[in-house]
């Protein structure tokens, strides 16, 4: 018989149906107001959750990180004074968060009526109801994993570096902070720097200024290409830089655009 003063240590973490279960769960630990979401705070618990599934080699799905793009760019949008925010700026800041407030009321809404049937059927014995497909449900207010062969945390992390580099750098010129960049113009803007470097083009290489809103904002445009279909990243090694990279998808488009 062995002995062994050594033992095993167990961590047992909860399962989260989505990103939007995670972000729920935050909130009601926090005992906060689904309609006041302390979002610098709850940001900061999102993204150490992400870390320490990642840590435990869970996999993570880009909806979360595309969630916790959403939270970083409200919680950047909160460090700048008032009086450097345009109408727009606060009117996109508002919009951003009241659709993140209406899905996770959706999302609630959505779970309590599937804990309630699951209570049901368990209190009505042998009788039987018709299913109701949640993850069906779920699947038209959740966004799909737009990400293959690549760990996702690396473009959270690659995200963040960038940031931490500007605040370390030279002072950011007012008029670049407080411009409004659209995102459908952003969008505009990468595809045709990814049309001429079809190879792959580095996230650092999309950017103009270096500047927190375009930084945040070309994050937010490259998502959307990613969602869509229209582009893929690609990363040789753990460490080694992350290429965006064009898709038949968006290669087809451009050229219909162009007969």
């Amino acid at each position: 018989m062995m002995n062994s003063n050594k033992q095993a240590t167990y961590v047992e973490l909860p399962v989260f149906q989505g990103s939007l279960d995670l972000l729920l769960h935050l909130i009601q630990k926090n005992k906060i107001n689904i309609y006041d979401i302390p979002i610098a705070e709850i940001a900061d618990q999102f993204i150490e959750t992400i870390r320490t599934y990642e840590a435990f080699d869970l996999e993570i799905t880009s909806e979360f990180l595309v969630l916790a793009a959403q939270l970083l760019f409200l919680k950047s949008r909160q460090l700048l004074p008032e009086p450097q925010k345009s109408p727009d700026d606060l009117l996109m800041e508002q919009e951003i968060k009241q659709d993140l407030i209406d899905r996770l009321i959706t999302y609630k809404t959505f779970k309590n009526i599937s804990a309630y049937l699951a209570s049901r059927e368990e209190s009505t014995g042998d009788k039987f109801f018709r299913e109701v497909n949640l993850e069906e449900i779920m699947l038209q207010i959740t966004p799909p994993d737009p990400l293959e062969g690549i760990a996702t945390i690396d473009l959270l992390n690659a995200f963040e570096g960038i940031l931490k580099r500007v605040e370390k750098g030279e002072p950011i010129p007012l008029y670049v902070q407080i411009e409004q960049i659209p995102v459908d113009l952003m969008i505009n803007d990468i595809i045709r720097k990814i049309i001429l470097k079809p190879k792959g083009i580095r996230f650092r290489e999309m950017l103009r200024y270096n500047s927190k809103a375009e930084i945040i904002i070309a994050f937010i445009a490259l998502l959307d290409l990613l969602k869509d279909g229209k582009v893929k990243s690609e990363q040789k090694g753990k460490n080694h830089d992350i290429f965006i990279v064009p898709t038949e998808k968006l290669l087809d488009f451009e050229d219909g655009k162009l007969d």
